[in-house]
């Protein structure tokens, strides 16, 4: 059996990758108890403070719920940018075969550490820090039939 697929991976699909990640995580949750005890703050001293420390509570409170979420989204644009363009992988019983600007490799199914089936993607880790996304648009209908095969053979 064979599957082939173009990755198409864009800035939003790394973003929302990011915001989990960091939101499943201890720093997930101090952003939240950092912004909730800035929104307390602001309601506690708004009347009773001048526009300097206004201005820091206000910024305190839109730091993590708006201007954090911003700069990921940004340094997901930037990350995106150093990615190859139509990286084409193949899959087979061979492993996997990756074809990217006319260069191609070959990765045997030992290689392939792990695939981490996700709501909107799968990810076929190459190791623990380095993987390859597909995406739900880019998997179709195939997608719970290739996680299988994915499983089936980097358990075998």
């Amino acid at each position: 059996m064979e599957y082939k697929y173009i990755c198409d991976v864009k800035a939003y699909d790394l973003w929302i990758m990011a915001m989990k990640r960091t939101y499943r995580s201890v720093v997930g949750v101090i952003n939240i108890v950092f912004t909730v005890a800035m929104i307390l703050l602001l309601a506690r001293f708004w009347n009773e403070s001048n526009s300097l420390i206004q201005g820091l509570l206000i910024f305190g409170c839109v730091l993590f719920p708006v201007i954090q979420p911003l700069c990921t989204y940004l340094m997901c644009i930037k990350q995106l940018e150093d990615m190859p363009r139509d990286m084409v992988l193949t899959f087979n019983d061979k492993g996997v075969h990756i074809d990217a600007k006319g260069q191609t490799q070959l990765l045997g199914w030992k290689k392939i550490a792990n695939a981490i089936k996700r709501k909107n993607m799968i990810i076929v880790m190459s190791d623990d820090r380095h993987g390859y996304m597909l995406t739900n648009r880019t998997l179709g209908d195939e997608k719970e039939d290739f996680y299988e095969y994915l499983c089936s053979k980097i358990k075998g």
